[in-house]
């Protein structure tokens, strides 16, 4: 799949697109060595009630690879002559890894045009090496990545980012066909300096002094706003633990956790449908989505675990029907779709509706249809 290309600077850069010019923004940022493929799954489903740009950083995916250092104050650069060349003047910003750090900057500088911010696996200034990673291995492997020669033979030469680093940072395994596409920017060792440079870029104990005094103001500005964040985190995770997720969301205002479960760095590619979902959810909260809102809800029983069946109603009901669903939190074995106060379908001893089925409810239900309203406390049985 060949993606659009704007010219920035003295080069191009490559993004992908869905959703509504009409809707609010919302600018996807991937990190080290991905591309805008990782955020493919996820902009499918926020595209209902946003319109999704998810470009390729410079120097990788199919942007293009000018002859630069590739440090952080490079993609600043690009990618704030991208927001201007799209006419982006404002915008909800979803990111992970070094996206994160672009999103962060992006913020401080230019807080008039963030509504909201939606991240995972973040970069922040670290005193040093014990709080970069989960595992004393990675710690390794990133010092080695740092040490001069060394660094350039394990990346440039031997393409360890792509070839080791992704797949053992993602829980399930990637496919082939996958796999492929994440090489596919990096053919040659000199293809792969914007891979080998970000690691010689990471604020560790003070050290690029630029780099850290940028991202220590940027995170500065990001505990005293006051826009929606919503914070995902993945168990064990590598650069972010629940634990520290926790405490971390407590120093920012208005922001919320959401635990995805098992996962490592690459949360988008074990949970997008979750990530997608809060991701839509941070948007509609905060007044962003012009689809309509006609008072459904889906409760749904949490030590029961069926919040993912309700997220997953909730983002098929925003694709098909336009239609904007509340999650709400409930025990005893509940799961309930209501509009107002009539229950549409419920959760019986012998039956649990499938998401088509639960559509389907709504679909007949919504005020333009000549079905009759299902009585409150009815419940809704299909065969077998």
């Amino acid at each position: 799949m060949t993606l659009p290309k704007i010219n920035v600077l003295d080069s191009h850069m490559a993004y992908r697109e869905a959703g509504d010019p009409g809707s609010p923004a919302a600018l996807f940022l991937h990190g080290n060595p991905t591309s805008s493929y990782i955020w493919r799954h996820i902009i499918a489903d926020v595209a209902g009630v946003a319109h999704c740009l998810a470009p390729d950083l410079i120097g990788f995916g199919q942007s293009g690879k000018p002859d630069i250092d590739y440090r952080f104050c490079d993609h600043v650069r690009y990618l704030d002559a991208f927001v201007d060349a799209m006419g982006i003047t404002s915008v909800y910003l979803v990111a992970q890894d070094w996206g994160t750090a672009l999103a962060f900057e992006l913020a401080a500088r230019r807080p008039d045009l963030v509504k909201g911010l939606a991240f995972m696996e973040f970069i922040r200034p670290m005193a040093n090496w014990d709080d970069f990673h989960q595992k004393p291995e990675a710690r390794k492997a990133f010092q080695n990545f740092r040490t001069p020669g060394l660094g350039e033979k394990l990346i440039m030469e031997g393409n360890v980012f792509v070839e080791k680093v992704l797949p053992a940072s993602v829980m399930r395994t990637l496919t082939d066909e996958e796999m492929s596409i994440y090489r596919e920017p990096f053919p040659t060792p000199q293809s792969r300096k914007p891979t080998w440079r970000l690691p010689n870029e990471l604020p560790i104990a003070g050290e690029p002094a630029d780099v850290w005094a940028v991202l220590e103001n940027a995170h500065r500005a990001l505990q005293q706003s006051t826009y929606p964040k919503t914070l995902f985190v993945g168990t064990p995770g590598a650069l972010v633990s629940p634990d520290f997720g926790r405490s971390f969301s407590r120093t920012l205002q208005n922001c919320r956790l959401v635990e995805l479960g098992s996962g490592a760095h690459y949360l988008q590619e074990d949970h997008p449908r979750e990530i997608a979902s809060g991701v839509v959810e941070m948007i509609v909260g905060a007044g962003g989505s012009s689809a309509p809102s006609v008072g459904v809800a889906v409760t749904y029983c949490v030590p029961c675990g069926y919040e993912r069946r309700a997220r997953d109603f909730a983002v098929e009901l925003r694709k098909q029907l336009s239609v904007e669903a509340k999650l709400v939190p409930g025990k005893g074995g509940v799961f309930r779709v209501t509009m107002g106060e009539r229950v549409l379908a419920a959760r019986s001893k012998i039956h649990f509706p499938s998401t088509g089925e639960l559509i389907e409810a709504v679909r007949t239900a919504l005020p333009d249809s000549e079905a009759a309203w299902i009585p409150a406390g009815a419940t809704v049985t299909c065969p077998g």
